[in-house]
C-alpha cells in the first residue's frame, strides 16, 4: 500500500517540474514592452496624456 502512496508522490513530483520548466519556458520568451519600457505597449493615465 506504502508503494502506491509512493508512485502518486512521483507523479506529482514529475507533474510539477513539467509544469515548472513550460513556465520558465514561456516566461523567457516575453516580448521587451512587457515591462513598460515600449512606450506604445505600455498604459498611461488620463494625466499623463493630458486629457
Amino acid at each position: 500500500m506504502d508503494g502506491i502512496y509512493f508512485l502518486v508522490l512521483l507523479a506529482f513530483g514529475a507533474l510539477t517540474g513539467a509544469l515548472l520548466a513550460l513556465c520558465a519556458a514561456l516566461g523567457a520568451n516575453l516580448p521587451a514592452g512587457r515591462n513598460g519600457a515600449d512606450g506604445a505597449s505600455s498604459k498611461q493615465s488620463a494625466a499623463d496624456r493630458g486629457l
